[in-house]
């Protein structure tokens, strides 16, 4: 059993790949179980909060006692991500590209516990003090590399996914990158940016564009992968 409340410890590694640099988070044996121990026991309700819209990192399996949690192959989660694109393209007029400026490096410990206390996950305030202690260590945000990183990501971001759905704009969300759609394109861009602003992140707008023809979408590089 992981003890409740274990000193945290991480080290960085920094690595460049296509003229990108990023800072990945290596958490000790001890924290990265008591990371994967609070996360697993979040699964299944993090899981309902997130629409068929979710098409990455979405969770396979989860335990608790020893701490596991396992996500969708990437490989097949992408293959589906492809094939909803393609249709969503097809049917659509223009659509947009949206992403989260800085994205898990913006998701602080009191932003990821607020959005699992609206949630009424009870874990909000062990997670948000976990990543606090992870903070004091010099981790900005959610530590980028942990699977567990990932889910909480998402229980985010699942606030955006409603605000788009509430409004009526028919979107597909690949980690934080997101496409999005509407009789109004423009208006479906500021929902985008509303719905972040209203939970403390806001959009990357050097990635932010609109493609006028659907068609466009078999070569754009619709996806960058970023966190």
């Amino acid at each position: 059993m992981v003890a409740t409340s274990p000193v945290p410890a991480a080290r960085f590694v920094r690595v460049r790949h296509a003229g990108t640099e990023r800072r990945f988070v290596l958490l000790d044996v001890r924290t990265r179980a008591r990371y994967v121990q609070l996360v697993a026991r979040s699964a299944a309700a993090i899981e309902e909060l997130l629409s068929p819209a979710v098409m990455a990192n979405r969770v396979a399996s989860w335990r608790v006692h020893p701490p596991d949690l396992a996500l969708r192959p990437w490989r097949l989660e992408r293959r589906l991500f492809a094939a909803r694109l393609a249709g969503f393209s097809v049917r659509r007029g223009a659509v947009a590209f949206g992403d989260v400026h800085r994205c898990y490096a913006s998701m602080s410990p009191a932003i990821v516990g607020d959005a699992l206390r609206r949630a009424d996950i009870p874990t909000a305030r062990e997670v948000e003090g976990f990543l606090s202690g992870l903070e004091g260590l010099g981790v900005e945000g959610l530590p980028v590399g942990p699977d567990a990183s990932a889910v909480l990501a998402n229980a985010v971001l699942a606030q955006v996914d409603r605000t788009l759905r509430d409004a009526g704009v028919e979107h597909l969300r690949w980690v934080d990158d997101v496409v999005l759609s509407g009789a109004d394109i423009a208006a479906a861009l500021t929902v985008f940016r509303t719905a972040l602003a209203s939970i403390g992140l806001r959009a990357n707008e050097s990635k932010t564009r609109i493609v006028a023809d659907p068609r466009a979408l078999a070569t754009a590089n619709a996806v960058s992968g970023d966190r």
